[in-house]
């Protein structure tokens, strides 16, 4: 992989976990595609998947808050930033980075729901796409805790995975509150599936 690569991978996936656009995460998809080597291939593939679904929730959740204004659409979208652990911070820790991510979004829960009251909640009904995106989310965030939370038995990572995704589903939570911890959720996901490749490439500094 070259030097180049890694320096973009590092830096577009950086400003996703601040501020996450389409624009960036198409650029994502673009150096996912130009990584090589057999070793690489499994693990991108896995980033892309995540990169896709999260690309189609973005572009979702645009449509949907068009109709309403700019600083309505951005008190929407940028309570994602609540809770997150710059990308430095995350690869550069010592003990492994999953372990962080996955302990970093239950964090956002209470945050979100906090930060959240500032945000007015959306009109549009939007059941059928968080079911959906919940659906995928759960089974991506199960894998992650596999590998982040090996020692969990198959009840307590059940549970664990259902505290994280029952507000999406959940008739009482608002649009905004669950449109924030999709997004927040998605940048763990896509984090965690991005950390082989960036730790893979470290290594072979």
């Amino acid at each position: 992989m070259s030097e180049s690569l890694i320096v973009s991978l590092r830096s577009v996936l950086g400003r996703i976990l601040v501020n996450p656009t389409p624009e960036d995460v198409w650029l994502l998809q673009k150096d996912l595609l130009a990584l090589g080597g057999e070793p690489m291939k499994q693990a991108a593939k896995q980033a892309r998947d995540v990169a896709g679904a999260f690309y189609n929730c973005l572009r979702s959740l645009e449509s949907k808050s068009a109709s309403r204004s700019a600083s309505r659409q951005g008190a929407v979208l940028g309570t994602a930033a609540v809770a997150t652990v710059s990308l430095e911070e995350t690869f550069a820790a010592q003990e492994d980075p999953l372990r962080r991510l996955l302990a970093s979004g239950l964090t956002a829960l209470l945050e979100v729901g906090s930060a959240i009251k500032n945000a007015q909640a959306w009109e549009v009904e939007a059941a059928l796409l968080y079911h959906d995106l919940a659906w995928y989310l759960y089974g991506e965030l199960w894998d992650v805790s596999l590998q982040a939370r090996p020692e969990l038995s198959v009840a307590q990572r059940r549970a664990c995975t259902d505290l994280l995704v029952q507000p999406i589903l959940s008739n009482e939570a608002t649009d905004a509150t669950k449109s924030a911890l999709l997004v927040r959720l998605f940048q763990v996901v896509l984090a965690a599936r991005m950390w082989p490749l960036l730790d893979g490439a470290a290594a072979a500094e």
